[in-house]
């Protein structure tokens, strides 16, 4: 994928423009460092382009719990556990409300 510097969107827009059809999309970068990535799109297909962004970031999103849990051993948590956990809290919390 091509990779273009942000200052050339501000100084020559329609490099940008011609580059963005020409390769289907670009990296943006600022000091060398990616930034963003620009997709083409159009009236019609505007709505769809932006379901398909967000559910990509959904999808990430997931990736990413799912090996935090790995990782830390939550994956491996049942629902006795998960069931248990909550009478245990449920019983603290009556015993606090018969104390106070």
């Amino acid at each position: 994928m091509k990779t273009i510097a942000s200052r050339t969107l501000a100084a020559s827009p329609g490099q940008v423009w011609a580059a963005l059809e020409r390769e289907g999309a670009l990296v943006v970068t600022k000091d060398g460092v990616p930034r963003s990535i620009m997709v083409p799109t159009s009236d019609a297909t505007l709505v769809e382009d932006i379901q398909e962004i967000v559910f990509a970031r959904a999808r990430k999103a997931v990736r990413e719990i799912r090996t935090r849990a790995a990782e830390t051993g939550a994956a491996d948590v049942t629902q006795g556990d998960i069931e248990r956990e909550i009478e245990a809290a449920r019983q603290a919390r009556r015993q606090r409300v018969r104390r106070g």
